[in-house]
């Protein structure tokens, strides 16, 4: 009961912070606002987090941990190359779109230097099935041998322009908008092969 009761605050505390700072960014935010918002005292938060650059490592490890829940969400390692790397790219763009406040809040923070280099490495780690992925799909001559980073910027930026684009209303993503692109993106990553 009191692990739960723990795990509500911490995750209450969490969601609050992704609002505020969202919505006002990292400076604009203090602690005390946290506070107030999730209405609790403001010496709670610092039970679950050492300091505010803390928290927003938690939370960036966090979400972190949903995306690549959502990506390999009916994900099955039976179907061919293209199959799973579709169905990931396709869960990865439909996670984006339904979570636009996580998703913002990844693009803004990703790159601060208040984001640590063991969040860094620890995000990396929670990759790890997709980087796998990867590394399976270029051993076996699906992908091209390009570097991991190379491949992750030629499938991750179209992801977020049309994610950004989707959001702002500026284009309607469909299932069959998603699904050119997702095409593209194989194209450009796969190997060709002549018939």
């Amino acid at each position: 009961m009191i692990d739960n009761k723990i795990t509500d605050k911490r995750i209450l505390i969490l969601e609050t912070t992704l609002n505020l700072i969202t919505a006002h960014g990292f400076h604009a935010t203090p602690m005390s606002q946290i506070a107030q918002q999730a209405g609790i005292g403001a010496g709670t938060i610092y039970r679950y987090f050492e300091n505010k650059e803390h928290l927003i490592n938690e939370l960036f490890t966090e979400i972190k941990k949903r995306v690549i829940k959502a990506m390999l969400k009916d994900y099955r390692e039976e179907g061919t190359y293209k199959e799973r790397f579709k169905h990931l790219w396709r869960n990865l763009i439909q996670y984006c779109i339904d979570h636009p406040k996580e998703f913002q809040f990844v693009e803004q923070y990703r790159y601060a230097p208040y984001v640590s280099n063991m969040t860094r490495e620890e995000t990396f780690i929670i990759l790890a099935p997709i980087m796998q992925f990867f590394l399976e799909s270029k051993k076996a001559r699906a992908m091209k041998d390009l570097p991991l980073y190379t491949i992750i910027a030629l499938l991750y930026g179209p992801i977020v322009s049309l994610a950004k684009l989707h959001i702002d209303h500026n284009q309607q993503l469909t299932d069959e908008r998603i699904d050119q692109a997702s095409e593209a993106c194989w194209d450009a990553v796969s190997y060709k092969t002549e018939n």
